[in-house]
């Protein structure tokens, strides 16, 4: 381990003695309606996808497939390499040299691009599984030799990989192993924010992986999978400073690989 993981790994163990239970997330109501509260009878996902760009129509889905990673001509690319590449180049700032900020809204009711301070914290990336609108099939999960290399490249360089899902957490082990036999997570060792009880919802996974974790970057097929505010906007335009995170932080991509039905 370098001085510098060192360094960071000892400074996170004292904090960590200092945090304690889960954080409750709570959308607020917002000043002028910009967001409904969660008492009001509305429909979120019909609204999420309303505010939302699929990967379809975002500019970073129609980035080349096949053609070479930056710096290496023998590597396909592939659309989550800005993700990648804004990663590595966030992480490779010295902690205690460089003020770091993560990807995590501080206040989403402000509905503006203000993120948390990363502080000391280990550097770390959030990738969304679940298509948009609906729920993740783990059985269709297919290998991606690109995306594969990409996360390895996150690796070496001490950067966590974490999978979010609305999957319970009953199925961690089958979504383990798929993710290990499709070559995206190899050593079956990335850990998995999955849903644990009834009520369970990824902002308070995401909110309570913000106060261990340097969340660099999160890869989403819609906007909602950067935060739940989008759930329940009345106005989507109410949110438009918030665009200023797109490719800063927050990166629309396909969803990860499916296979196929004939």
């Amino acid at each position: 381990m370098s001085a510098r993981r060192l360094h960071t790994a000892c400074a996170v163990s004292a904090l960590a003695l200092t945090l304690g239970g889960c954080v409750a997330a709570a959308i607020p109501v917002v000043a002028g309606g910009a967001i409904l509260s969660a008492h009001e009878h509305r429909a979120p996902r019909a609204n999420a996808a309303a505010a939302s760009t699929s990967a379809a129509e975002s500019p970073m889905a129609h980035g080349a497939t096949g053609g070479t990673a930056a710096g290496d001509p023998s590597r396909a690319t592939t659309p989550f390499q800005p993700f990648i590449d804004y990663a590595l180049a966030e992480t490779a700032r010295h902690p205690t040299d460089d003020r770091r900020r993560s990807a995590i809204l501080a206040d989403p009711g402000t509905l503006q691009p203000v993120t948390t301070d990363c502080s000391i914290l280990p550097p770390a990336v959030l990738i969304d599984l679940d298509p948009a609108g609906g729920a993740l099939d783990i059985a269709a999960l297919a290998s991606d030799t690109a995306l594969a290399q990409a996360l390895e490249d996150l690796r070496a360089q001490d950067v966590e990989v974490f999978w979010i899902s609305a999957t319970s957490a009953g199925e961690a082990g089958t979504l383990r192993t798929r993710l290990r036999e499709t070559g995206l997570d190899p050593a079956g060792r990335d850990p998995l924010l999955l849903m644990r009880r009834p009520g369970d919802r990824k902002q308070l996974r995401r909110k309570e992986l913000s106060r261990t974790h340097c969340v660099a970057a999160i890869a989403g097929d819609e906007r909602a999978d950067f935060d739940e505010l989008y759930a329940y906007l009345k106005e989507p335009a109410a949110a438009s400073a918030l665009e200023a995170l797109i490719d800063r932080g927050w990166f629309l991509v396909p969803t990860p690989p499916e296979t196929k039905e004939d």
